[in-house]
């Protein structure tokens, strides 16, 4: 082979290394890429794994901020229950109580109720009506409207013993959430026979009698001998006057 083969061949070689050399940087830098295309990925998921968190750390404290600002609401709000029951325990006759047991001052208070409200005395039924269908302008804590509603002939009549009562009021931040509960007369059924009116009070008065008893007890023990020294004047007293005036 002369020089100009040589000179081809030593062409071919260099020309097929180059090319080797070319494919291997190619292979390199998509591998270089698909790594960067990988690492960007995981920033992206990173990336979006991040906002997610913040977005639920986010709706959490939202929740959290709501939740307590309706339990410091609730707390603050008036509460008006509507009852029937026995005016006392042990009484025979049932009344229909409008009790505001929250903290506050209840306003423009409306109540509904299913069916309408009826009573065995006649009298008594446009009272009850009147009673639940007008609005009360105003319900301080704790106060309690009172009115007749029936006695112990109501479980012989036939008239309604299951009742729903829905209340609506304004409180200090506006309008309360509707409060709506049933009332069983049958529940009390039993229970109006209980005690005697006055048994509490009976007791009561046997408890002082008890006490007075006891204190005189301890008031004698205390004092037996200036009471044993008075009795004993007492006598003498009395000896010398049945005996007369003694003579000179």
């Amino acid at each position: 082979m002369d020089a100009s083969d040589w000179i081809s061949i030593g062409s071919g070689g260099v020309a097929l290394l180059a090319a080797g050399i070319a494919f291997w940087q190619a292979r390199t830098a998509a591998a270089s890429a698909k790594h960067a295309d990988r690492q960007a990925q995981a920033a992206e998921d990173q990336v979006r794994i991040a906002s997610e968190q913040t977005q639920q750390a986010e709706r959490v404290h939202r929740e959290q901020l709501t939740l307590a600002e309706r339990v410091h609401r609730e707390q603050n709000e008036p509460y008006v229950v509507v009852d029937i029951g026995p005016d006392q325990p042990g009484s025979s006759l049932l009344v229909l109580s409008i009790h505001n047991i929250g903290p506050t001052m209840a306003r423009d208070v409306r109540i509904q109720v299913t069916p309408a409200l009826e009573a065995t005395h006649a009298n008594l039924t446009p009272r009850l009506a009147s009673a639940v269908s007008r609005t009360i302008p105003m319900l301080p804590p704790n106060r309690r409207l009172v009115y007749a509603f029936d006695g112990p002939q109501r479980w012989s009549a036939n008239l309604p013993m299951r009742y729903d009562f829905t209340v609506d009021a304004h409180g200090p931040q506006g309008a309360v959430e509707t409060l709506t509960h049933t009332v069983d007369l049958e529940v009390l059924a039993g229970h109006l026979v209980g005690e005697h009116p006055l048994k509490r009070i009976e007791g009561h008065l046997g408890n002082i009698d008890g006490r007075l008893d006891a204190l005189a007890d301890a008031y004698e023990k205390a004092n037996s001998a200036a009471i044993r020294a008075h009795h004993e004047r007492m006598i003498e007293e009395m000896r010398r006057q049945a005996e007369g005036p003694t003579g000179p």
